[in-house]
């Protein structure tokens, strides 16, 4: 089984202002029928449907197409902090099926509150929800990442794309320890995604790779989750190299441990 833990898809937004920093416009449509269409070609079986940055909070594409197929599809809303965000979870969850929270701490306006006291509520909302939390971030937010995996050790967390690692740093460097100690905390997972985001080299992103060994060794193989990065990855490497880039890279991989960290540790945390 092969799941897609991090794909986009969105309705095209022809008035959105430009520039963007995504790789893909927010100006093209990019639909679930496309990415289905690469699921099909690829034999993958399922997909997570995260939440992009510009549509903002409305979640009801991403909510309606899992919706829709919930064998096939889960979706991962985005609820910033406010006073009635509680409420606004519980209503994305409950009500529209939604089965994980991305935090974007990556973000200027949501940075300055990530493991503020003031979104300790919304952490336990999502506990009582059953939600796996997504964070977008960067190096910086790993210290305060461990307290919240800490205090909420109930809830699974997913960093997304390795947490932006720097790639020409030392393995012992502060940041990169910082990352390999959430090891430590069992509820902690990372996506193996977006190479592209920090490697400077182009596919198959061989400065990438002392960093898969140091998170294969400090996390096992029941803690790293595949995704591509849809639609983005198509402008950089390809879909298809982004699936087999386990196997081409890390030889050292039995076939057991690809097929968790392509697809059944996803389903244990999303289905």
């Amino acid at each position: 089984m092969i799941v897609d833990s991090h794909l986009h898809v969105w309705h095209a937004m022809l008035d959105y202002p430009e520039p963007t920093a995504t790789t893909v416009s927010p100006c093209c449509n990019v639909p679930v029928d496309l990415f289905k269409e690469y699921m099909d070609e690829y034999q993958v079986d399922r997909g997570v449907l995260v939440q992009p940055i510009f549509p903002g909070v409305d979640n009801s594409y991403v909510a309606d197409c899992a919706a829709q197929e919930p064998n096939r599809f889960k979706a991962v809303c985005v609820v910033p902090n406010s006073p009635t965000a509680c409420e606004k979870l519980e209503y994305w969850s409950k009500d529209r099926g939604c089965k994980g929270l991305r935090l974007r701490p990556q973000l200027r306006e949501e940075s300055c509150v990530f493991g503020d006291p003031s979104t300790f509520p919304i952490w336990e909302t999502a506990s009582q929800l059953g939600l796996v939390i997504n964070v977008l971030m960067n190096p910086q937010h790993l210290r305060p990442l461990a307290e919240l995996a800490k205090r909420f050790s109930e809830v699974p967390i997913l960093i997304d794309h390795m947490a932006y690692p720097d790639v020409t740093a030392n393995l012992k460097s502060e940041p990169l320890q910082s990352l390999m100690v959430l090891a430590d905390f069992p509820n902690i997972f990372v996506k193996i995604s977006g190479c592209y985001y920090f490697s400077q080299q182009s596919y198959p992103y061989k400065d990438c790779m002392d960093i898969f060994k140091a998170l294969y060794k400090q996390f096992g193989p029941s803690r790293l989750v595949w995704g591509s990065d849809f639609p983005h990855v198509l402008l950089k490497s390809g879909y298809q190299r982004s699936i087999i880039w386990l196997r081409r890279s890390f030889p050292f991989l039995t076939s057991e441990e690809i097929e968790m960290i392509l697809g059944r540790n996803a389903v244990s945390l999303y289905w």
